[in-house]
């Protein structure tokens, strides 16, 4: 009996050690992808240096419309920090033509990806568009969720942000190195099996 508290540790640490691995984009990172508006890129040209934020997106979807020129903004006030931005339209449905027009009208100026066969939602395990993901520079995830407080629930949100989840998550990541804690992004669907 004197050897159950050390083979209890030992269990318990193989048991911590046994969680699933933290989502990647490194699987599909040297796959060939066609963008809305019909060309093709590879993914590991469109990371960032530092970090890499893939926003899942759906013209359709009421939150996608409510935060497009938010997402911009974003973009564009981490350019030259090393982070790069990536729309990704996930699921067999998306059209890239009204992908396109949704990312001129919002007036997008990061790539827009199509993910038809939603390989890429599936390595990020997206659940939801729009869903903010932030991956360190070899493309583990290190945030995943909302953009900001806005969206309350389905078909219920604030006038205004409180909490500014994907810029704290960023600022936060980039200061310290450090995965941040997921914060559950409220929208429309994705619709991919696995």
């Amino acid at each position: 009996m004197r050897m159950c508290g050390p083979v209890l540790l030992l269990l318990a640490a193989i048991v911590a050690g046994c969680g699933k691995p933290p989502a990647s984009v490194a699987p599909v990172i040297g796959r060939s992808w066609s963008t809305a508006e019909g060309g093709k890129v590879i993914l590991k040209d469109l990371l960032g240096a530092r970090a890499t934020v893939f926003l899942t997106l759906d013209p359709e979807c009421p939150f996608c419309q409510l935060y497009a020129h938010d997402m911009q903004a974003l973009s564009r006030s981490y350019a030259g920090q090393g982070v790069n931005f990536i729309g990704v339209y996930t699921g067999p449905y998306m059209e890239s033509g009204k992908a396109a027009a949704f990312a001129v009208d919002a007036g997008f100026t990061f790539p827009q990806l199509m993910d038809n066969a939603c390989l890429l939602a599936l390595a990020l395990k997206a659940r939801a568009t729009p869903e903010c993901f932030v991956t360190d520079a070899s493309g583990t995830l290190v945030y995943r969720g909302a953009f900001d407080d806005r969206a309350v629930r389905q078909g219920r949100k604030k006038i205004e942000a409180h909490e500014h989840y994907l810029d704290q998550a960023l600022t936060a990541f980039l200061h310290t190195g450090e995965a941040q804690r997921e914060v559950t992004a409220v929208g429309c669907i994705v619709e991919c099996g696995e």
